[in-house]
């Protein structure tokens, strides 16, 4: 009795939070039942999107231009993948001796979001922040004068309201230049110091670390200095650290301690969705050339109305088909799986609507699988249970062996197909890795439905199973 009240309880956290994911706020609009699945990002097949266009900029005299053009492909499949949109197309084409980069985000409606994601460089690196201005300095003589005596220039900050004057080369020193290092991990996260805001938590790869510690190190601040008297102070805002990217200034503050690890936080009043895509942005590298926007639209759903409406009337009769044989051939146990089958997919969807992840054709695909996969699993243990019956074993004891004797039967089927959806995720872009998600979602589901949920279904609706002697269930 406590393990099935365990297992009540898992399966009914499980269930409520998926349905808390489906109805919080932020989805599409709709009605009535629509409204559960909302918030599920569709495909570029189900929805539309976005679709932007890009000339590649390749400088003269560059030996091998469609290298050039593979890794601007490159980076923006990265970037678009790591900021999770993996159901982007992007395509390279060729005309009239230009070279040209074509991308078509699903779910999406704001062209600007989506060409600030992609149009970036990426170009970060770290300088000395010695003055600032709250207007333009670029066209005031005298804080022009001042750049050119100082070896320095003026960025704006992102928001274009704050200039800073930064050097890069710190206390002009050659050897302290840091442009363009590599980015190994770099996550969106909770600002501590600030109230509901992100900050991008970034860590260089090991052989910037020495050359970071050592700009740390010379822009060193002791804390005793900010709190000292006004003289202290103005020298110590010639030595703040500045954090650039695209020349845009994202960071300016004083190093407190040296930072001797080569991981650092970049602070900009950021929203979740801000900083996700600058770690993006940042984990994927700057783009080897630059790229200019020829066009930027909203575009249809690229699969046909009848074809979607095929293609879904299709599962939904197969999913039906499914659940009529296995209530004849079942009954009370095959009452089990039709159920199993609903919770499962309203995990899936919980998942799909918490996550973000985008749902397309063979992503749908996918879930239906699944719940062949499900129904698989289910027949596996039922007929165990039967034959246990038909020796003798009360249903209760027919059910205990049936779960303990199937249960590394279905791992192991079930492992070998979550092995092979990762492979097709890792390797796969696009509508494989939509696939490959929803697959390997539906695979945990169906097995959490088949050895917890449907146990416990089992174990109380044990009275009501009876099974022929010659097959079969009454």
């Amino acid at each position: 009795m406590r393990s099935d009240r365990v297992r009540l309880i898992v399966s009914l956290i499980l269930l409520v939070a998926a349905i808390v994911a489906m109805l919080l706020p932020g989805g599409r609009q709709a009605k009535g039942l629509a409204k559960l699945f909302s918030r599920i990002k569709l495909g570029l097949d189900l929805s539309g999107g976005v679709r932007l266009e890009y000339k590649v900029d390749i400088e003269k005299g560059v030996e091998n231009p469609a290298a050039v053009v593979d890794d601007v492909w490159t980076v923006l499949r990265n970037r678009l993948d790591s900021a999770g949109y993996t159901e982007a197309v992007v395509k390279k084409s060729f005309r009239e001796n230009n070279s040209f980069i074509i991308i078509e985000i699903p779910d999406a409606t704001d062209t600007t979001k989506a060409e600030k994601l992609v149009g970036s460089t990426g170009l970060l690196w770290f300088g000395q922040a010695i003055d600032e201005r709250d207007y333009d300095p670029t066209v005031n003589p005298d804080d022009v004068n001042l750049a050119l005596r100082e070896g320095a220039q003026w960025y704006a900050d992102k928001n274009g309201k704050k200039w800073y004057l930064i050097k890069k080369e710190i206390n002009n020193r050659k050897d302290l230049v840091l442009v363009g290092p590599k980015v190994v991990e770099a996550v969106p996260t909770i600002d501590q110091k600030g109230v509901a805001n992100y900050v991008v938590s970034f860590t260089l790869d090991r052989q910037f670390v020495e050359l970071f510690k050592n700009i740390t190190k010379e822009l060193y601040v002791p804390e005793q200095v900010l709190n000292a008297g006004t003289t202290q102070y103005q020298l110590a805002l010639k030595k703040r650290l500045a954090i650039v990217l695209d020349d845009k200034v994202q960071f300016v503050g004083f190093v407190v301690s040296p930072i001797e690890d080569g991981r650092g936080q970049i602070r900009g009043n950021f929203t979740f969705e801000e900083a996700k895509e600058l770690a993006a942005i940042l984990r994927s590298g700057a783009l080897p050339a630059r790229l200019e926007k020829i066009s930027a639209s909203l575009i249809s759903p690229t699969l046909g109305k009848d074809a979607l409406e095929q293609s879904l009337r299709a599962g939904i009769i197969g999913g039906i088909l499914v659940m009529a044989y296995i209530l004849i051939f079942y009954g009370v146990m095959g009452i089990v799986a039709v159920i199993g089958i609903f919770y499962a997919l309203a995990i899936i969807f919980g998942f799909l609507a918490g996550t973000g992840a985008i749902l397309t054709l063979p992503g749908i695909a996918g879930i239906i699988f699944t719940i062949g996969t499900l129904v698989d699993g289910n027949i596996i243990i039922y007929e165990r249970i039967k034959e246990e019956m038909r020796a003798g074993k009360t249903p209760k004891a027919a059910i205990e062996i049936a779960f303990s004797r199937s249960f590394w039967t279905l791992f192991d089927a079930n492992l070998t197909t979550i092995i092979a959806a990762l492979f097709l995720y890792y390797f796969g872009t696009g509508t494989i890795k939509g696939f490959a998600v929803t697959t390997i979602v539906g695979i945990f589901a169906a097995m959490f439905m088949n050895l917890v949920f449907s146990k416990f279904l089992l174990d109380a609706m044990s009275g009501a199973i009876r099974v022929r002697k010659a097959g079969g269930a009454q």
